[in-house]
């Protein structure tokens, strides 16, 4: 992050739990509540006081009400173009409904870095929801989620019950469904007040109500890679190149006399098969490429860095965005950068410079390890500056 900026990362939102005792005790196994008594916590991160003129100009597919006690339609609170009625929206807040803020993290800069940070350290896209809740409003029925939430609270309060979860880590596409998942014993029940913090890993159950104040919250919902994602593509690589996966089942599978005995003696055949030729290696290194490719350039006042570059000098001090996703792909006598949908090449020889400018928050440009001159370590920053993956201190 840029020097200056207020960091909300993973330690700062989870303080005084450590990264370390979430990601042993809580992450994926259990919620995690973390009570502050310190309403202004997040007050640099976002205020209750943006939102109104954020609900003004936001397009009608980035903001909709939900309300628990009945069911809203489109028409409810759309003009007859399909625009957004901003009257009727606040009108059906002023009636109990919870004001929804799809995708906050592509309209807020803070909530954007955090997101970044977040998905650096988790390894997993982040998306952030904010939720705006009239008193005593309630804005979803019990239910779960298919993704890990974490969760800020910060305006007002909301009264939280969490109970068991009917499905163990779901996938995406298993959802909450009342009539298939019984709502067990509470297991927490507590209210959480601005400041604070909740985990709730995907799967548990879960209700909340605002207290009697308007309640501001936001959600960072992670999503991440899962072994079953690698364990398909394994699969999916085994069928493409063999075709002993590809063959029809075998014929009268209808008839009664249908030997399912050979049938499943053909697939435990194919499954030491899959043993013998999986490569899950190369599943995982595209799972990884894909994450790494998909984020979207985070380059907070990029537009000055670019200029700066031009009068860059070796004594300069300069430092890595340290948001940045990236992944080095060594190639003989060259390394392949790619990162933020973008991919360069350079020469192999700056290797050593090359990682410490990507992963040192502060330094001299001719403070660079290896064997490059300073004519040549000036040209490695000022091509990572114009990548977005390094920045030059200003005034300095």
């Amino acid at each position: 992050m840029l020097e200056g900026r207020d960091e909300f990362d993973l330690t700062k939102l989870l303080a005084p739990i450590s990264p370390a005792q979430f990601f042993g005790d809580y992450w994926e196994e259990k919620p995690l509540l973390v009570s502050r008594n310190d309403r202004d916590y997040y007050e640099t991160l976002l205020s209750l006081a943006e939102i109104d003129p954020l609900i003004t100009v936001l397009p009608p597919n980035m903001i909709a009400p939900t309300n628990a006690a009945r069911a809203l339609d489109v028409a409810d609170y759309a003009r007859a173009d399909g625009s957004l009625d901003v009257v009727k929206l606040c009108q059906l807040f002023a009636d109990g409904a919870t004001i929804v803020i799809d995708e906050a993290h592509k309209r807020l800069g803070k909530i954007a870095a955090c997101c970044r940070g977040l998905e650096r350290e988790f390894g997993a896209p982040f998306h952030c929801n904010l939720y705006l809740t009239p008193p005593n409003g309630k804005g979803f029925d019990t239910h779960y989620d298919t993704h890990d939430v974490l969760l800020l609270q910060l305006a007002g309060s909301k009264k939280w019950t969490i109970f068991d979860s009917p499905v163990r880590l779901p996938l995406a596409g298993q959802y909450f469904d009342p009539k298939l998942h019984a709502i067990g014993p509470t297991t927490m029940a507590f209210v959480l007040n601005a400041g604070d913090f909740l985990y709730i890993p995907r799967g548990f159950l879960h209700s909340a109500q605002s207290g009697d104040e308007t309640s501001l919250h936001a959600t960072l919902g992670a999503k991440p890679y899962r072994w079953a994602d690698v364990m398909m593509e394994t699969f999916a690589q085994l069928c493409l190149s063999d075709p002993a996966f590809r063959r029809a089942l075998p014929v009268g599978l209808g008839r009664p006399d249908f030997d399912s005995g050979a049938a499943r003696r053909v697939v435990d055949g194919l499954l030491s098969r899959a043993a013998e030729q999986a490569r899950p290696d190369i599943a995982l290194a595209r799972l990884v490429d894909g994450f790494v490719s998909s984020r979207s350039a985070f380059v907070p006042g990029q537009l000055v860095q670019v200029q700066l570059s031009k009068q860059l000098a070796p004594d300069d001090a300069v430092g890595a965005r340290m948001d940045a996703i990236y992944r080095l792909y060594p190639e003989g006598d060259h390394i392949r950068l790619r990162s933020q949908g973008r991919e360069t090449t350079l020469p192999a020889e700056s290797a050593a410079a090359l990682a410490f400018a990507l992963e040192n928050r502060r330094y001299q440009v001719r403070d660079l390890p290896g064997n490059l001159d300073d004519e040549d370590k000036v040209d490695l920053i000022r091509c990572l500056i114009n990548e977005g993956l390094v920045w030059k201190f200003p005034g300095v």
